[in-house]
């Protein structure tokens, strides 16, 4: 299980501090192991690293972990800036995303074009992977942005999956 935590100091600073970094600490909360489901105080269990590109900053970063005392299951805390199951950017993908579907020319030509301006390497395969997984959580987004925008215009529920994602990415 991962929950993200806010970072007010800045990328820069977190990658400083490393292990260092003043964690939140350790929640106390109910186990997500559905065979423990117990409330119990999490405890510190060490770091693990995982990959972070953007313009800023492109390598490893670290990620505090936390188990459960009784049943031994783990809880990650990421950072605001990175997002569960995603190595790029938030920016980089939706512009990524945004240019896929209103492209003018080849997708290799834009994919090339927003390289050289981000300082980033998307292949065709990331760009298809983060398109699928965008199109798969379509109605998910559609219900947060209904919960954070009132009265927002949402398209057709009737419009194919390709079309109704060219018009919310607008």
């Amino acid at each position: 299980m991962q929950y993200i935590f806010n970072v007010h100091e800045g990328i820069h600073e977190y990658i400083k501090l490393g292990r260092n970094y003043p964690f939140p600490p350790p929640p106390t909360k109910r186990c997500h192991n559905p065979k423990c489901n117990k409330l119990v105080s999490f405890r510190k269990h060490g770091f693990y690293e995982r990959y972070y590109y953007s313009k800023e900053y492109k390598g490893k970063i670290v990620i505090r972990r936390y188990i459960c005392p009784l049943c031994g299951c783990t809880i990650s805390y990421i950072p605001n800036f990175c997002l569960p199951g995603f190595i790029n950017a938030v920016n980089h993908i939706f512009e990524y995303i945004y240019n896929l579907f209103y492209r003018k020319g080849s997708i290799n030509s834009v994919i090339n074009q927003l390289n050289l301006k981000n300082n980033v390497q998307f292949s065709r395969q990331i760009l298809y992977h983060y398109r699928k997984k965008f199109i798969k959580n379509l109605n998910t987004i559609q219900n947060g942005l209904r919960q954070i925008i009132h009265k927002v215009k949402l398209p057709d529920e009737t419009l194919g999956n390709t079309e109704n994602n060219r018009v919310l990415v607008l």
